[in-house]
């Protein structure tokens, strides 16, 4: 398609028709790179993937094809590269398009530069064993439906100076625990803690689900707007397991009550966001030595002088 619309626009052009700029259209360019054959285009002296094949295991994107560097990633280049387990991005790169990696769904891993400053919707929709990601200082806005239906997710490094999260983002991953930083100011519908119920295509509030961020944040307003807990990890009432503003004789009976379930194989009843608050020793563990830390606790606030009197 490329080199017909370059056809035609020389053709044009000799006819008077639309003049051409210094920089004319380049045809198509393919190379083959550690078993990957890389087909790109030419804007400006820099290369744009725009398809591969060979996408399998473990690769390493080049910061140059034909002596080009390589700025971008263009959509769906590595769309449905079930085969890809890893892949490693050259710091030359500038931008990932939409849909650009969706349905690589053997990724575990993504470690995205400081040099990239775009990424598009969709981007890596679909990857279901996608469980760690890295987002680079270059990226201010996490696109639509970036993440989405990526259920593996669990840990996320957003970078400090993010300012938006679009529309469900992160639809679809019911384990993550992300903190979400002070410069964001806006997150879209459904961007965390929803996805689609198992049995309708009705969309449903993720169970167990934190969003993490400062209090008086927009992580705070979206927990409290689509009803889902709230946690600022440098601030909290740790102990405070039944979110009653104190610490007393009532958490630790709920952390006792929850560690002999653990301990007799009965159900479980805390949520997520009471086994992080609950947990006093911080060793991922709800048990009585919790309990009796909790109990400590209420014992010193109880001797504190009272300073609204």
């Amino acid at each position: 398609m490329k080199k017909i619309a370059a056809s035609l626009l020389s053709s044009a052009a000799m006819l008077g028709m639309i003049p051409i700029g210094s920089q004319a259209l380049d045809p198509l360019h393919t190379a083959l790179h550690e078993g990957v054959t890389y087909n790109f285009d030419i804007t400006d002296g820099k290369a744009e993937i725009l398809s591969v094949s060979g996408a399998k295991g473990q690769i390493t994107i080049p910061s140059e094809l034909e002596n080009y560097t390589v700025v971008s990633i263009g959509d769906k280049a590595f769309l449905g590269s079930a085969e890809l387990e890893s892949v490693c991005f050259p710091d030359t790169l500038e931008n990932i398009g939409q849909s650009a990696f969706a349905g690589c769904t053997s990724i575990t891993q993504l470690s995205i530069p400081d040099s990239v400053k775009t990424i598009g919707d969709s981007a890596f929709m679909g990857c279901t064993n996608l469980s760690t990601v890295s987002v680079g200082k270059g990226i201010t806005e996490i696109p639509a439906d970036c993440f989405f239906s990526c259920p593996s997710l669990a840990d996320i490094n957003l970078p400090d100076n993010l300012q938006m999260i679009g529309n469900e983002a992160f639809y679809g991953c019911p384990d993550l625990y992300a903190i979400i930083p002070e410069t964001v100011t806006y997150i879209g519908y459904y961007a965390l803690g929803y996805q689609q119920d198992v049995h309708s295509p009705v969309t449903v509030k993720t169970n167990d689900f934190i969003v993490g961020g400062k209090i008086g944040s927009a992580a705070e307003t979206y927990a409290n707007e689509y009803g889902l807990d709230f946690l600022d990890p440098d601030n909290y009432l740790e102990g405070d397991v039944n979110k009653d503003g104190k610490v007393d004789a009532k958490d630790a009976s709920a952390v006792l009550a929850e560690y002999s379930s653990a301990s007799t194989g009965s159900d479980l009843t805390f949520t997520r966001w009471q086994r992080i608050v609950g947990d006093m020793k911080q060793d991922s563990i709800i048990d009585a030595n919790d309990a009796s830390r909790i109990l400590i606790e209420y014992a010193r606030l109880s001797t504190l002088p009272d300073l609204s009197l």
